[in-house]
Parts: structure tokens; C-alpha cells; sequence
């Protein structure tokens, strides 16, 4: 019996060193593999339906990671070029800008003007800071500390697009063999994992449906939020459209403004320097489509599919975005929503039996 224990023992502290030492093998491939589970996920409905139609799993895994690759990779890699470019042609500009015009102008016309005078007569002492030789120093620096930024970055882009090729060879790998042995792998998981069926079968229905919501109620959300913006800069005349609303995007991700963080300021701009039904049309357009996706179509979706406290969700979803980057998105809810399921059957299974 003490030699049972013994073996025992030996043979899970060795399990859990090869599982630590195998995931921190895993661990500089981490984001394009949790991608890869979440988009296999997802999109495990349809690679379904492909399969029935040509009867053979190995084909319809190829063909979807074909379609993911040519709908999903392809243009969000054009758009990350395009972008990228607006960004360089955007900093250029302001750059020109700073040095062929000072921010004592800027103050002296928004003096003169007559919307912003009184405004501006209220806020006299920030002012006279402002025109300050210490103001001055301090947005020397900035504009020196952001320039070497860009700078570095631009040293690293043949690293960064190298590894983000690599990165996606990984995600179009891993994903291709989730739609292909995503079921048995499952199943040979669950036999391992020591709880009831219905309690396991819990937990993993808690962890796909929260994966689902957050796809359609958060990312889907804010992917439309960002194409109905790239429209309505195009039509009021926004210079970098493309790169507005990318940041549109990032920024329906981050209460309590979210999208309006974004379009708010582009029609008070537009007010001032490119006309007043472009701001009008700009600001009626946010207010009745862009952030009322926030407050009608993110909740429902969400709700329906992530069953705990909206104070929870909101500080998991932003912790997970801070702690882990835009995956955090996912793993954050995930952890919280399954911490739920689990309270839930320890209360059932455990609690129940001690009264």
C-alpha cells in the first residue's frame, strides 16, 4: 500500500514536470495558438457543414484554414499595411506641422475666435503656463521621446513582419489540426480530467459559450462600430480615415466612452475645419449608430451568453485586456465565467452533501 502511495506521487510530480517544462516550450507560440482555438471554435460550425459535403475531415480542415487565410488574414494584413502607412504619413505631417508653426499661434487664433474666446479667457492661468520656457521644454522632450519611439520601431520592422509570418504559419498549423482532431483530443481531455460528465460537460458548455459572446458581442461589435465609422469619416472628409477607424476599433474595447473616445473629437475638428453639416452629420451619426451598438447590441449579445454580474464582466474583460493583450479579450471572461461554473458544482456536489 505505501509503496502504491509512493508510485503514486512519483508518477504525478513527473506528469506535472513535463507538462511545465512542454508549456513553457509553448509558451513563445502562446497568442497565435490561443488564436488558433478561438477561431476553431467559432468557426467549428461551419468546417461541420464543409465536411458533410465532401465526407472527408483532412479535406474540409484545409479548405477552412484556405478560407481563414484568404478572408481573414489577407485583408487584416492589407489593413495593417494600409494603416501603417497613414500612421507614418500622419506623424510626418504633424511633424512639418510642429516645426512650421508654434502653439503660440494656435493660442492667439483661438483668442481672436469668436466661439472660444470666452473659454479661453476663463482658462487665463493654464495659459500663461503654457507660455512658459518650462512648457516649452517639456514638449521638446515629448516630441523627442515619441520621435525615437517611431524610430525603433521602424529599426524592428523587418523583425516584427518576420515574426509575424512565422506567427501566422503557426495559427494556419495549430488550426488546421484543431478542425481536424479537434473532437478526439477533446474527448481524450475529458477522460483525463477526474469530474462527473454533467458537471464536466458544465464547464466546458460555460467556456464555449462565453468564447461565443465575446466574439460576437465584443470583437463582432466593435468591428462594425469601426466599418460604419470608416464610412461616415470618408463622407465628412476626414483626412486618414482608415486609421480613425482602426482606432475606433481599439477604442469600443475601453468604457465608459469607448467608440465615442474616437468620433466625438473627429466632429468637434470637423466643426471647426472642415464644415458644419460634415460635424452635424458626423455627430448624429455616432450618437445613432456607432455608440448605440454599445448600448444595444454588445449588452444583449453578451448577456445571453456570459451568465455573471456585468461588474464582473467589465473587470474581466479589462483585465484580461491589460494583463494579456487583445487575447485577454477571451482568456478574461473565460476564467471568470468557468470560476462561476465551478462555485456552482462545488456548492452542488459538496456543499449539498455537508447539509
Amino acid at each position: 500500500m505505501e509503496r502504491e502511495r509512493i508510485y503514486f506521487y512519483f508518477f504525478l510530480v513527473l506528469v506535472l514536470f513535463f507538462i511545465f517544462s512542454a508549456l513553457l516550450m509553448l509558451l513563445p507560440f502562446a497568442v497565435p495558438i490561443l488564436w488558433a482555438i478561438v477561431i476553431g471554435i467559432v468557426l467549428y460550425p461551419l468546417h461541420s457543414y464543409i465536411e458533410k459535403l465532401v465526407r472527408n475531415r483532412t479535406l474540409s480542415a484545409l479548405l477552412m484554414s484556405l478560407i481563414v487565410f484568404l478572408f481573414i488574414i489577407v485583408p487584416f494584413s492589407v489593413v495593417s499595411v494600409l494603416v501603417f502607412q497613414q500612421l507614418m504619413d500622419a506623424t510626418q505631417k504633424l511633424m512639418i506641422y510642429l516645426q512650421s508653426h508654434s502653439y503660440q499661434e494656435l493660442l492667439s487664433s483661438l483668442k481672436h475666435s469668436s466661439l472660444t474666446r470666452e473659454y479661453m479667457e476663463r482658462f487665463a492661468p493654464v495659459l500663461e503656463f503654457v507660455q512658459k520656457e518650462e512648457f516649452r521644454q517639456v514638449i521638446a522632450e515629448s516630441l523627442n521621446k515619441l520621435l525615437k519611439f517611431l524610430g525603433d520601431k521602424l529599426g524592428q520592422l523587418a523583425f516584427i513582419a518576420g515574426r509575424n509570418v512565422f506567427y501566422v504559419f503557426v495559427f494556419l498549423i495549430t488550426f488546421f489540426f484543431i478542425l481536424r482532431d479537434g473532437p478526439g483530443i477533446l474527448r481524450r481531455i475529458e477522460r483525463l480530467i477526474p469530474m462527473d460528465h454533467e458537471d464536466l460537460e458544465s464547464v466546458m458548455g460555460t467556456m464555449y459559450r462565453t468564447i461565443l459572446a465575446v466574439v460576437y458581442g465584443s470583437v463582432g461589435t466593435a468591428l462594425l462600430q469601426s466599418v460604419f465609422a470608416f464610412i461616415a469619416y470618408s463622407i465628412a472628409g476626414i483626412k486618414f480615415s482608415l486609421l480613425w477607424s482602426v482606432l475606433t476599433f481599439f477604442a469600443a474595447f475601453i468604457p465608459p466612452f469607448g467608440a465615442s473616445a474616437i468620433w466625438v473629437p473627429l466632429a468637434v475638428y470637423s466643426f471647426f475645419e472642415i464644415g458644419t453639416w460634415q460635424a452635424i452629420f458626423l455627430g448624429v451619426w455616432g450618437l445613432l449608430v456607432i455608440s448605440s451598438m454599445d448600448n444595444l447590441v454588445r449588452p444583449l449579445i453578451i448577456k445571453k451568453g456570459v451568465r455573471i454580474p456585468y461588474v464582473v464582466l467589465f473587470f474581466a474583460t479589462i483585465g484580461g485586456l491589460l494583463k494579456f493583450g487583445f487575447i485577454g479579450l477571451f482568456l478574461g471572461p473565460i476564467i471568470f465565467t468557468t470560476l462561476f461554473a465551478l462555485f456552482k458544482i462545488y456548492e452542488r456536489r459538496i456543499l449539498s452533501q455537508d447539509t
